[in-house]
């Protein structure tokens, strides 16, 4: 059976790329669908797409509008609402359970994509959290102090976010492109060359951002299934101590987190990616069905 998939129709017509590796069984044990960060792509879960299908696992990552491979080169760098996010992972996701129906899904989020499945899962009933899990990598749950702009830098972003939502801003000038977000490389290093490079986004789109941060303490409350939090001390973004109390504010009973301390934000392309994938593949056996 061919379960290939490399485009999806949103439900506003909005037809959007998508990755999906082969390989893996015709009844896979469970299916991984993921979601990328800010100026990423669904290609960034190649180590997930690489190995898991050999060990029993679908996996699948959505390409989200707004970034850098928006097939519309004006959308790229903005986004409307956040809620078009949630939209399009629900969607994808009903997508996927067609293709393999009764199968497991599991959540897997990374930065910017761990916010989102955050604020989906949050926006469901208990009842309707079907999924069989979230696993999040370096969620950003709060900005570090030193990410935080002076108050009247900030008062001047909340202006330009209310009254010139289109208008256009880079990482650059924000001061945040020298990020350290791996242990060789920055975030102007990281992506700078690779074809999915986003060089400015709409004031809007930070705004859109800023709330999924500020409700993510509110969102774990509601969050009830189970969870696997990858984490690190060296997040440029998130500390330590952020990562650990919204682990502790979440409200599933089965939840488990994982601490790598060689590694920097993108724990998967970093000195910790075996450790990791090692995590994962436990976090999912003990959650999927038998072999």
């Amino acid at each position: 059976m061919d379960h290939s998939l490399t485009s999806w129709t949103c439900r506003d017509g909005k037809v959007l790329p998508c990755k999906h590796w082969p390989g893996a069984p015709a009844h896979p044990r469970a299916v991984f669908i993921c979601v990328h960060g800010l100026s990423g792509a669904a290609s960034d879960f190649w180590p997930v797409g690489e190995s898991f299908p050999a060990k029993g696992y679908a996996a699948y990552a959505l390409q989200l509008r707004g970034q850098g491979h928006d097939p519309d080169p004006r959308s790229r760098g903005d986004i409307r609402s956040s809620l078009q996010w949630r939209h399009d992972l629900l969607d994808f996701t009903a997508i996927v359970r067609q293709r393999h129906p009764g199968v497991p899904v599991f959540w897997f989020g990374e930065s910017l994509g761990a916010l989102i499945i955050i604020d989906t899962l949050a926006a469901l009933p208990a009842g309707q959290q079907t999924v069989a899990g979230m696993i999040l990598t370096t969620p950003v749950v709060e900005l570090r102090g030193n990410l935080k702009p002076a108050f009247w830098k900030n008062l001047g972003l909340r202006t330009l976010m209310l009254f010139c939502p289109r208008k256009r801003i880079s990482l650059e000038a924000l001061g945040n492109s020298e990020v350290q977000v791996t242990s060789t490389t920055t975030h102007r290093g990281q992506m700078q060359h690779t074809e999915h490079y986003v060089k400015d986004f709409t004031f809007r789109l930070f705004g859109q951002i800023e709330k999924l941060v500020r409700r993510t303490g509110a969102n774990a409350a509601r969050i009830t299934v189970p969870a696997l939090i990858l984490y690190t001390p060296n997040d440029v973004l998130t500390s330590r101590e952020g990562v650990e109390a919204f682990f502790a504010s979440l409200s599933s009973r089965d939840k488990t987190k994982e601490f790598f301390p060689e590694s920097f934000h993108l724990i998967l392309h970093d000195k910790d990616r075996p450790a990791a994938l090692r995590a994962i593949e436990n976090w999912a056996d003990q959650h999927a069905p038998g072999r």
